[in-house]
């Protein structure tokens, strides 16, 4: 459950900084508001499964943005400069191969893990 919560949130933070709309910042208040809200209504509203996909991708793509070098998995530090401080913080309890490098699948393994109340803090 909290894996789905941190993936929809994840995947709403960066919907929105990529799907905001370009407001005229000397249009009124009311005027900005009302665009946005034409915006989201616009947009379908995803659910489920549906949620949990685009959630996942959402997450796969800043995962691969952060992945400077192109190798599939991100350090410490590349997580860290690549907003996944997250990751970061739980990095020892993520990397269980000790590798100093985590893969997207060991921090799926991990937030399942952490579901399911088997994770290491």
């Amino acid at each position: 459950m909290r894996a789905t919560t941190l993936f929809m949130t994840l995947w709403a933070t960066a919907t929105l900084a990529q799907a905001a709309p370009h407001l005229d910042p000397g249009a009124p208040p009311l005027a900005t508001q009302q665009a946005a809200q034409a915006e989201n209504r616009a947009r379908p509203a995803s659910v489920g499964a549906t949620l949990q996909s685009d959630a996942e991708r959402a997450l796969r793509a800043s995962f691969d943005a952060a992945d400077t070098a192109h190798r599939g998995t991100l350090s410490r530090e590349e997580a860290q400069a690549g907003g996944f401080g997250w990751i970061a913080n739980h990095f020892d309890a993520i990397d269980t191969r000790r590798a100093g490098r985590v893969s997207f699948d060991d921090v799926k393994r991990y937030l399942a893990l952490r579901d399911a109340g088997t994770a290491t803090k």
